[in-house]
Parts: structure tokens; C-alpha cells; sequence
């Protein structure tokens, strides 16, 4: 790659850091002013017995508990944003003091009610009044100047930024799952388990040693949640998408990058492209979050308990992720279809892309009828759909007379679908897994390998690339030299980077296949190959040899969790990069005989 190549990849990643800088002076307000505030009002009421007789006095006492925990993330979080807004250690002690005089004691007396009350209420304050001050308006330059000083000191493209971003969350997912406070028994859960909790709900997988209900507190399971949904709409979205809700436009540099994340033409598609997601996302998340309240209502849930569990499921389902709060995943709800059902349909908007979202919208809005449908949302349509009900059939048919005997037709049909369902790299499950035939669990390995579709919450190779190589090998035995599709040719590109990343994949596999029957030999090798694949696709079904294996077990999986969400975007930033910078030269024709 060309210096100036390397120089254009690291000036990105400069206006985003600049930007970042940026948002996180407002965010760590807000975030402050929402969580402290809260708690210093929660707090002052029920010190002074002033909550409404009608409030649910549990409910109160339990947020009081939770919050007293997040207060402290909030003081740090200020604490932080003064650390970057400062010119030099003598500027952050003259201008923000306070706030590390106020973080110090609060950290070390973390859980104490009243004496977080009190540092709460004068921090909050102090957060207030420093509003007035003039003096962080330089920051972001000097915090850009810092960054333009090493930026010449770092050699790394767009492709492995993506990499070491997802991995700097994870890794803070992992310190914040280890604090005493995330544990459900306040002992600090190890650093493996930890980091592969973490790099789980990062890469919206659903795999998991420790069970997410009974293992992690509420604040942990709260920091599972916005693992998920970080993971899920992926970092650079979301970056993008907190800058415009905060007002703020973004810059040329940062629009590109965006452009080859979500594959627009034009920078007002791009804008109006993240606005769509954010506004999808919210919208069908709280739209799942209500209908599964309704359906653990009729379960027998108190209404608390049935709006935490409907909003988990909801994110959980939405995103790809799998994370359930239950230990036997939705085994219960098996022949519940209000429960199956919507996370169902939050699966399949999840996982058919926002691109095919919008478009779905356009439809029912009457913008635009289904033959004006975009070919990319066809394919997605039709593949996902095609392998939905072929693996539905399969299932259905396959353990008519196994996993499925005992339930009537309905309920296998409920069943058989929601599994296909699933297999869309979300990971719920309402039968136990152990119990289907060896065949059933090779397919549904096969299934889970192709995931879902581009620009969506799953993985997988995604739908896109198996519709165009089977039509690749239709458009061969037919002596057909282009490939075709709806009346359009795919471009020579687009096919050969849709073998290159079947490939890759394919290779990635059989590795970590090999490499866990190596480290794991005391397991067989159908729960391995399903397990591998699993991680690999980010769905999260398991055999269940997830708890019971090793550290080394765990550290690989944890890795191919990772490779599994970043790894087609990383492929295809890489092999963008080098097309824009290759050169113009023409090579003669070479001839090597094939088959």
C-alpha cells in the first residue's frame, strides 16, 4: 500500500477520534445529568418518604441499589472528558480538580447510599456551573494535535482499525463485567469467562459460559445489553448516528468512511441512511419490547419483571444476539406464539439488512410496489425466505418422530419454524438441542455457516454471497459468461470477492475445527464442528459444551467470535483499499486449466 494511501487511512481515523472527543464532552454531561440526576431525585424522595402510595416500592428500592453503582461510571466518565479537555497535567488540576476530589472518595465507598447522594448532588452541581467556563474550547484541537503527533508512528489500515476498535470495546466490556458489582454474587468473575461474555454480546453472538440470569447482577446484565446493541448496529454507525442526534453534521473524511461501511453513492443517501437505521432500530426495538411485556404479562410475570425481560429479549432478538435470561433459552415459550413469534419477526428484520428495511417501508407506505423493489433487497427477500422455509421442512420432517414427538402439528410446525427462524445467526432455541438426530444438527451447522444478510445485526457469509456463487455455478453450466441476476449483470468483482470470502470462510472453519480437537479432546467432534461454526456465524447454538470447556477452549472461541463479526468488512475494506490505490496497469490474459 502507498504512503499516501496509509496517510488518507490515519487522517480518518483523526477526524474520528477528533469527533469522538468531541461527543464525549456532551455525552458525559448528559449521561451524568440522566443517571445522577435521577438518582439524587429518586433518592430525595424516598428519604423523605415523599414516593407515591401507588409506586411499586420494590421497584423504587431496587433502582436505588442499581444506580448507586452507576453513579461512580458517571463521575468518571466527567472525570475522563476533563482529562482529554485539559492542555497538561498543571491545566486539569487548576480547572478540575474538584471532580477527582469528588471521584476519589466516591470510588472508594462505592455502594454506600447516602454517601454517594451527597457526593452525587455536589458533583452534579460543580458539573453545572463549569458549563460557564471558556476554557475547554481548545480542547479538541489540542486533542487533535496529540493524535496528529503519533499518527506518523502508526502504520495500520482502515481494515485493522475496525479490528482493534471492536477489540478495544471488548476489552472494556470485559473490565466492566469483572468489577464485583456485575457479579450476582459480588465475587468478580474470572478474566477468561469475562472476556468471552464480552466478545460474545460484542459480536451479537449469544454464546456463553456463565448463565447471563442467575451469574451477573441487573448492572451487569445492563452491560451485556449495550455490548449487544453497541455490537449490533456496529461502532461506526452508531458514532455516526450520536453525531447527528447531537446536532452535529459530519465531516467529508468521516462521511466516506461511512460510505464504504453502509455502501451508498451519495452523501445525502448516507445521512439519510443512518438516520433510517437509528430511527428503525428504536422503533421496532420498542415495538418488540411491548408485545413481549403483553406475552410474559400473560406468563405470569409481574409487570417490572415482564418490562425488563421484554426489553432484554427484544434488544437481544432484534440484534442477532441470542442472550437470553433464561437458562433453557425460550424452551418454556416452545407453543407461546406471541412470545416465538415476535422475537421471530425481530430476528428477520434484524438479520435482512436496513437497506431491505427501508426499502419494505417504502412498500407499505405505497412509495414504491414490490417489482420497484431494489435487486439487492429481491435477493436478500428471496434467499432469506427460500432457506427460512427449507430449513423449517427439514426440521419439520427430520424430527417429526424424534425431538418433536409429544407435540401435536401446530406446535410442530410453531417449533420447526422458529429453529429455521433462528438459524439466521440468532440463537434462541425452543427444544433442546441434544435431543435432535445427528443429521438435523449437520444442517442446521450449514445453515448457521450462511447467516444472514448484509448490513443487518447477523452474521454468516451472509445471504447475498451464496445467492450470487449459486448463480455463478448456473451461469457456468449453462457456458453463460455473465453472471445474471433480475435482468442485471453482476459485476466480475462482486463474484470474485463473493468466492474470495466463501473461501476465506470456509478455510477459517476447518481451521478452528482442527485446532479445537487439538485443545478439547475430551469432547466429541459433532458438538466441536457445531460449536465452531456457531461462533464463527455469531448465532450462539450449542451442543452444549460452551461451560465445560477449557481456558485455551474458550480463548479460541472468544477469537472466532471476533473474526466471525468483523472479519467480511474487514475483507472488504482491505480489498477496496487496494483496488483504489492499485494502479491503472493492464496484464496479458494467462491460461491455467481448471478441473
Amino acid at each position: 500500500m502507498s504512503q499516501s494511501a496509509i496517510s488518507i487511512n490515519l487522517a480518518k481515523l483523526v477526524i474520528l477520534l477528533n469527533n469522538m472527543a468531541s461527543l464525549l464532552q456532551k455525552l458525559s454531561f448528559l449521561f451524568e445529568l440522566f443517571f445522577n440526576g435521577s438518582f439524587i431525585l429518586l433518592y430525595t424522595l424516598y428519604s423523605n418518604k415523599k414516593i407515591p402510595a401507588t409506586w411499586n416500592q420494590k421497584f423504587i428500592t431496587n433502582t436505588l441499589d442499581l444506580m448507586v453503582w452507576v453513579v461512580p461510571i458517571a463521575i468518571a466518565l466527567t472525570v475522563l472528558k476533563n482529562i482529554i479537555e485539559s492542555k497538561n497535567g498543571e491545566d486539569f488540576f487548576r480547572r478540575y480538580v474538584f471532580s477527582l476530589l469528588v471521584f476519589i472518595p466516591c470510588l472508594i465507598t462505592w455502594g454506600d447510599v447516602e454517601f454517594t447522594y451527597l457526593l452525587a448532588s455536589a458533583h452534579l452541581l460543580s458539573t453545572i456551573l463549569s458549563l460557564y467556563d471558556d476554557g475547554g474550547e481548545q480542547a479538541p484541537r489540542v486533542y487533535a494535535n496529540r493524535f496528529e503527533a503519533i499518527k506518523n508512528k502508526i502504520k495500520l489500515t482502515s481494515a485493522q482499525w475496525v479490528l482493534f476498535t471492536f477489540g478495544g470495546v471488548i476489552l472494556v466490556g470485559t473490565f466492566l463485567l469483572m468489577l464485583p458489582m456485575a457479579a450476582a454474587d459480588g465475587n468478580s468473575i474470572s478474566f477468561v469467562d469475562a472476556l468471552f461474555t464480552a466478545t460474545s454480546a460484542t459480536c451479537v453472538t449469544g454464546l456463553a459460559t456463565l448463565s447471563t440470569k442467575t451469574s451477573f447482577s441487573m448492572f451487569g446484565q445492563f452491560i451485556i445489553l449495550g455490548l449487544i446493541q453497541i455490537g449490533g448496529l456496529s461502532i461506526m454507525t452508531l458514532y455516526s448516528s450520536m453525531a447527528i442526534v447531537l446536532g452535529r453534521s459530519l465531516k467529508m473524511k468521516d462521511r466516506i468512511i461511512m460510505q464504504d461501511l453502509l455502501d451508498v453513492s451519495s452523501l445525502e443517501e448516507l445521512v439519510a441512511m443512518i438516520i433510517s437505521i437509528v430511527k428503525y432500530t428504536f422503533i421496532i426495538e420498542l415495538w418488540g419490547a411491548i408485545i413481549l411485556t403483553i406475552g410474559f404479562t400473560f406468563e405470569g410475570f409481574e409487570f417490572g419483571d415482564a418490562l425488563y425481560n421484554g426489553f432484554f429479549h427484544s434488544i437481544s432478538a432484534f440484534c442477532n444476539a441470542g442472550f437470553a435470561l433464561f437458562d433453557n433459552s425460550l424452551e418454556n415459550y416452545a407453543t407461546n406464539p406471541l412470545i416465538h413469534g415476535t422475537i421471530s419477526i425481530l430476528i428477520t428484520l434484524g438479520g435482512i439488512g436496513f437497506i431491505a428495511l427501508k426499502e419494505l417501508k417504502q412498500v407499505v407506505t405505497r412509495e414504491k410496489t414490490i417489482v420497484r423493489l431494489g435487486m439487492h433487497t429481491k435477493v436478500v427477500l428471496i434467499t432469506s425466505f427460500a432457506l427460512t422455509v427449507g430449513g423449517a421442512i427439514f426440521i419439520f420432517f427430520g424430527e417429526f418422530l424424534g425431538a418433536l414427538d409429544g407435540y401435536n402439528l401446530w406446535e410442530k410446525i410453531q417449533i420447526a419454524t422458529f429453529q429455521s427462524v433462528t438459524l439466521r445467526t440468532a440463537g434462541f432455541n425452543t427444544i433442546p438441542l441434544t435431543n435432535l438426530h445427528s443429521y438435523t444438527i449437520y444442517m442446521m451447522a450449514m445453515f448457521m455457516f450462511i447467516g444472514g444478510s448484509p448490513g443487518s445485526t447477523a452474521g454468516g457469509v451472509k445471504t447475498t454471497t451464496l445467492a450470487i456463487l449459486v448463480q455463478s455455478i448456473i451461469s457456468t453450466l449453462k457456458g453463460d459468461k455473465n453472471v445474471m441476476m433480475f435482468d442485471r449483470k453482476i459485476a466480475g468483482p462482486v463474484v470474485v470477492r463473493a468466492t474470495a470470502l466463501m473461501f476465506i470462510s470456509i478455510v477459517v472453519s476447518t481451521a478452528f475445527i482442527f485446532i479445537m480437537m487439538k485443545i478439547e479432546p475430551n469432547q466429541n467432534f459433532l458438538p466441536l464442528f457445531f460449536e465452531v461454526l456457531s461462533a464463527g456465524g455469531t448465532v450462539g447454538l450449542t451442543l452444549g459444551v460452551t461451560p465445560f470447556l477449557t481456558m485455551a477452549g474458550k480463548l479460541a472461541i472468544s477469537f472466532l467470535m471476533l473474526i466471525g463479526r468483523i472479519g467480511p468488512l474487514t475483507l472488504i475494506l482491505a480489498i477496496g483499499e487496494r483496488q483504489k490505490y492499485s494502479g491503472k496497469l493492464d496484464y496479458p490474459d494467462g491460461r491455467i486449466m481448471i478441473g
